[in-house]
């Protein structure tokens, strides 16, 4: 947790400060010298920690070296530490450099994060970090506390098990989302999905007890601008791969499967709380894919909402039947550019393991737009290729696509399927999180969050 506190009085009843190796701040200076000047001194590459010796009203000093935020690894490993501090402190940001003031509040943000709340024996409760700051810090602390609690809260649906967060209840979700201005929200039922003809996408509900939930949500702040971006993330909430069931080893995680819908609600969080002058949509067909009496298998044929035939190879290929409707929705909603997120294939884990988001696009100018926004948010992404003959993968014998091309370059092949669905002078980009959305050991990284929200920014 992270708490405010109202002044910078360094006589706070808090028992331990944290402040950064800052010569140029008055602040700094001010704690040194009634320090006798230890804190000029210490190591520069690391994290001191100094006792006051009742120098000062607290009793510990944690002096973040001046050279310990100098690159990403450095900084995210220093602030990981601090946000593991178990007693309460007070971190004083107007030591920090105050272009990395908004960084530094959301990753000590990131890193206070614990999803413990089905615990009950061994939990630990981290004690309170408080910070203080100047007026001169409020919009740098503000980017900071949105953007952290952005990532946050789509790491926290991530988490979240399928008893917990089915379709309804993120639609639910999505819904509160409406607390923020300029956003509205409509969630498209069962009845309105069989109305659009959205094939695909109900084909993939069939064997679930639980109805699907089509959630569309709006965010208009640029009035004078007819250019509207659709965000669509894929909201598959529990994934047992269907008929085409998965081994005892695969199953375990897929919770993480709507990792991309929970980005897409965490990024247009992030652009409604900052207020960006955008107009931006999200757009998710929520569902589970499960085993029941009347759920699709292979060899079935079904037809989209665009009209399309999609030969069914494997049940365990449903995101992508989910998307396609979906992204035929964004275009018939007036879509002038696309991005879909989507935990889509183990492909691209092959690929780029854990370190970079897949990324396809249709047009270079939008992916290089991207990519810049990307390295100023300190992301991973690596744009892999769609030809001719990754569309010729999904040729059928018996309808107009098939929903599989097998092992063989499956990522670039699942993208291929997708830009069938995208008309061809819209420009779009596939985002393929399934090595970076969630770790086995660490959870959900909310990767991807900042990055689509700072496209609008």
């Amino acid at each position: 947790m992270l708490k405010k506190q109202n002044n910078l009085d360094i006589t706070s009843e808090t028992k331990n400060i944290v402040l950064f190796q800052n010569s140029d701040s008055e602040l700094f200076r001010n704690i040194d010298e009634k320090l006798l000047g230890k804190l000029s001194n210490l190591d520069k590459t690391k994290i001191s920690t100094v006792y006051t010796l009742e120098h000062l009203s607290m009793d510990k000093v944690y002096l973040i070296g001046e050279e310990s935020l100098k690159d990403k690894e450095k900084r995210d490993k220093t602030l990981k530490k601090i946000g593991a501090i178990e007693e309460e402190a007070l971190v004083l940001l107007d030591t920090f450099p105050k272009d990395s003031v908004a960084l530094v509040v959301e990753k000590l943000l990131y890193f206070r994060y614990r999803f413990d709340r089905f615990k009950q024996k061994n939990r630990k409760d981290l004690s309170t970090l408080h910070y203080a700051h100047s007026d001169t810090l409020n919009e740098a602390v503000a980017e900071g506390m949105v953007y952290g609690e952005a990532i946050n809260n789509t790491r926290e649906l991530v988490n979240t098990p399928y008893n917990y967060l089915n379709a309804e209840k993120l639609a639910a979700y999505a819904k509160e989302l409406e607390r923020f201005e300029h956003v509205k929200v409509r969630i498209l039922e069962k009845e309105d999905c069989e109305k659009l003809n959205m094939g695909a996408y109900l084909g993939v509900n069939a064997g679930s007890k639980d109805a699907p939930k089509f959630i569309h949500v709006e965010y208009q702040n640029n009035p004078e601008n007819k250019e509207k971006t659709a965000l669509i993330g894929k909201g598959i909430m529990y994934d047992t791969g269907g008929y085409s069931l998965k081994s005892t080893q695969g199953m375990p995680t897929m919770k993480c499967d709507m990792g991309g819908a929970a980005t897409v609600l965490g990024a247009i969080e992030a652009i409604a709380r900052m207020g960006y002058k955008a107009n931006v949509s999200v757009m998710i067909a929520a569902t589970d894919n499960r085993i029941g009496d009347n759920a699709h298998v292979p060899d079935d044929i079904l037809t989209a909402a665009s009209g399309h035939t999609i030969e069914i190879i494997s049940t365990d290929a449903e995101g992508r039947l989910t998307l396609a409707d979906a992204l035929w929705y964004a275009q018939e909603q007036g879509a002038s550019r696309i991005i879909d997120v989507a935990t889509l294939t183990g492909g691209v884990v092959a690929a780029l393991g854990n370190y970079h988001t897949g990324a396809f696009s249709n047009n270079d100018e939008y992916f290089d737009t991207l990519s810049k926004t990307a390295r100023q948010a300190d992301e991973k992404i690596w744009r892999l290729p769609i030809d001719k003959a990754h569309h010729d993968t999904l040729k059928s014998q018996y309808a107009d696509i098939k929903n599989s091309g097998g092992r063989m370059a499956a990522a670039s092949v699942a993208a291929a399927f997708l830009e069938k669905f995208v008309q061809n002078d819209i420009p779009w980009i596939h985002l393929d999180i399934a090595g970076t959305a969630y770790n086995e050991k660490k959870g959900a990284s909310g990767a991807m969050v900042k990055t689509l929200a700072k496209m609008f920014q």
